[in-house]
């Protein structure tokens, strides 16, 4: 018959118990909360997968949608284009042709600019070239008799200027005041004694005091007389009729000779 120790059963049977406790909460339990915790994340992994397989599987589809619609999208684009580049085309020529237009108009313009210039250079070099010529011709051709005429003329008119014109003898009389009582009077030739004292007692009266002569004598005057009194100038010479005379032909001129217009 077998010796038992019953408190030595007791006592193995309490170690088992401590030690499967042990084992249950140091071992196991952690084996299994690992075990938890891996099936957790492989689950979540898991439908991460899915997820992800489900977007390829979406974004796949797009893309063969997107390429069944390539052609189209292709063509609209390139009809886009091509209307754009008409539109451009359109506004590039028509700011050309508005400036190509603008330029004309400023060159024709210009031209006309020049050519008034060019015209009336040559209306004033025609004036002056036929006014010369008259001028030497009448230097050479004009008798004595017509200065004589000229020369009285003048003195006639003034001895009217008390009647016709008493401002102007006024104010000849006014700027003479305070100067030197001299008249210069320039002729085309020289002074005959009697018309050189029919002159002098001309310009007493005028001035109203005596007054000396200034006798310049200039050819190109032609004829007659041109006299300063103070501040006025009286001037009866054929010279001075041309000056007139080439005045209104220019004036003419400008009025008949124009360039064309479109």
């Amino acid at each position: 018959m077998l010796d038992l120790d019953l408190s030595t059963i007791i006592w193995e049977i309490v170690n088992f118990l401590v030690l499967t406790v042990a084992l249950y909460y140091l071992v196991f339990k952690p084996m299994t909360r690992r075990a938890e915790e891996r099936a957790v994340e492989k689950a979540a992994n898991r439908a991460a997968l899915i997820a992800d397989r489900e977007e390829a599987g979406r974004k796949l589809q797009e893309i063969d949608e997107r390429l069944l619609n390539l052609d189209e999208e292709i063509q609209k684009i390139t009809e886009d284009a091509y209307d754009n580049s008409q539109i451009l085309q359109r506004d590039l020529l028509e700011a050309t042709r508005v400036e190509a237009k603008q330029i004309m108009m400023d060159a024709v313009t210009e031209s006309r600019k020049e050519q008034e210039v060019d015209i009336k250079r040559l209306q004033s070099n025609l004036v002056e070239t036929v006014i010369h010529l008259t001028n030497e011709t009448l230097v050479k051709v004009t008798p004595v008799k017509a200065h004589d005429e000229l020369l009285d003329e003048m003195t006639r008119t003034i001895w009217n200027m008390g009647k016709t014109d008493i401002r102007m003898v006024n104010n000849i009389r006014e700027s003479l005041a305070e100067r030197i009582p001299t008249v210069e009077v320039f002729v085309p030739r020289e002074l005959s004694t009697e018309q050189h004292m029919k002159l002098l007692n001309t310009f007493n009266a005028l001035a109203d005091k005596e007054v000396e002569l200034e006798i310049t004598v200039q050819p190109d005057l032609v004829a007659g007389i041109k006299a300063r009194v103070g501040d006025i100038v009286l001037d009866n010479t054929v010279k001075a009729h041309l000056e007139e005379m080439r005045e209104a032909v220019n004036r003419k001129l400008e009025t008949l000779v124009t360039p064309e217009h479109d």
